[in-house]
């Protein structure tokens, strides 16, 4: 008898090991599946977000400045602030502000190229902030070979 006890204990602690380690694998998936839908979401909103300063920068230029695009803007900026840390946002509302203030004066009369150059230069470091938080390499990070993100 002092076997088949064995064997059934056995057979009970193989059970109740594939259970946890189901257990332990379903939820390292179900974690995968939020962050893939987390950083689905944030490219869409970081895409936007560029896409409406652009379209703003258009509208000033060309003297059309309807407003549309700051509304996008904001709205892009407001979904931002909502998925990412405060490291991505607060950069990002800081560029939006001095963006709207830029092209609202670009249509009204003109802006010096240079500060022009400057509010660029802080888009493209908003860029390397939204690569940098989905993974992918930046420019200082291609600059220097690696072809990798810094942490």
């Amino acid at each position: 008898m002092g076997s088949v006890a064995v064997g059934v204990i056995g057979t009970l602690l193989g059970v109740a090991i594939g259970v946890v380690a189901q257990q332990a694998q379903a939820k390292r998936n179900h974690k995968w599946q939020r962050e893939d839908v987390l950083s689905s979401a944030k490219r869409a909103v970081y895409a936007e977000y560029l896409r409406s300063i652009s379209a703003s920068y258009a509208q000033a230029i060309s003297d059309q400045r309807t407003r549309t695009e700051d509304a996008h803007l904001l709205a892009a900026t407001a979904e931002l602030e909502i998925l990412s840390g405060p490291e991505v946002a607060k950069p990002a509302r800081d560029l939006v502000d001095t963006v709207m203030k830029v092209h609202e004066r670009i249509a009204a009369g003109g802006v010096p190229k240079a500060e022009v150059d400057a509010v660029n230069r802080r888009r493209l470091e908003i860029v390397d902030l939204f690569k940098a938080d989905l993974g992918l390499p930046t420019r200082a990070s291609t600059a220097h070979g690696s072809g990798r993100s810094r942490p």
